[in-house]
């Protein structure tokens, strides 16, 4: 049962939690610091997963020009996902932007589909949902397009590498 309290009563409770915890502080603060002296491991572990997930939102806000990619890049990099020429190498980088989206973030690019349009066919029965808000969406489609344009640049560089040496040789 979810029933929601009335406004009065969270403003009861808030208070009573309030003076609970002022008149309890020292005992509250010790049991909390034998807890972690306790379980160092999931004081770690929640430190690690706290400190990924930040770093995660905050390089969700990185604009295309944080990452250097001009608009006729970003037209460029779209034109070859839409190709399928280096499909292996667009499946890595949206993989590496995010595991858990990557199918999504693809489909967006290859039919040209922003989120909202994804949600309508979400809603319509016809794709699964995203399990991601707009904004981190959005962020990491930005990142996918970072990787690509990294793999892109590798490649091109071993390929000019290895014509250099075919001259030479």
């Amino acid at each position: 049962m979810s029933e929601k309290l009335s406004l009065q009563a969270q403003e009861t409770r808030r208070d009573y939690k309030r003076r609970y915890r002022e008149k309890n502080r020292e005992k509250i603060n010790r049991q909390q610091r034998e807890w972690r002296a306790d379980n160092g491991d999931k004081v770690r572990q929640y430190n690690r997963r706290y400190w990924e997930s930040r770093a995660q939102r905050e390089n969700a806000r990185a604009s295309y020009a944080d990452y250097g990619i001009t608009p006729e890049k970003l037209e460029e990099l779209m034109m070859i996902v839409r190709s399928g020429q280096y499909d292996q190498m667009v499946q890595s980088a949206a993989h590496a932007a995010n595991e858990g989206i990557a199918e999504w973030i693809l489909f967006s690019v290859k039919e040209n589909k922003s989120y909202d349009a994804l949600e309508k066919l979400w809603a319509r029965g016809d794709i699964e949902r995203i399990p991601y808000g707009k904004t981190d969406f959005y962020g990491a489609r930005r990142l996918f397009f970072y990787y690509l344009d990294c793999a892109l640049k590798e490649r091109q560089e071993i390929e000019n590498n290895i014509s250099i040496r075919e001259k030479k040789g």
